[in-house]
């Protein structure tokens, strides 16, 4: 398979215990190196407008499991991230 563009699908991470102080652009600059990112959303309280420490990364990756393998338990700004599939919620039932 010698084609070029790769047609990846797009998949929603969600990305736990970011840096309070990293901005989208951080965020998707880290990303970058590992994936091809689409967006990139980090929450934040509604009512300080501060950042709550997780976020959710677009991207367009062939192979999901190998990004978020090498991404999860990466080091980013000294916080160890947590990513995983968005869409996998943990339910408490």
């Amino acid at each position: 398979n010698s084609t070029d563009s790769t047609e990846g699908e797009l998949t929603t991470l969600y990305v736990g215990n970011l840096p309070y102080r990293a901005n989208e652009e951080a965020v998707k600059a880290y990303f970058q190196d590992y994936t091809q990112v689409q967006s990139v959303r980090l929450m934040k309280d509604k009512r300080t407008g501060k950042r709550k420490g997780y976020g959710f990364v677009e991207i367009i990756d062939s192979d999901i499991t190998e990004a978020i393998e090498s991404l999860n338990d990466s080091v980013f700004q000294d916080r160890t991230l947590k990513v995983r599939h968005a869409k996998d919620k943990v339910t408490h039932s």
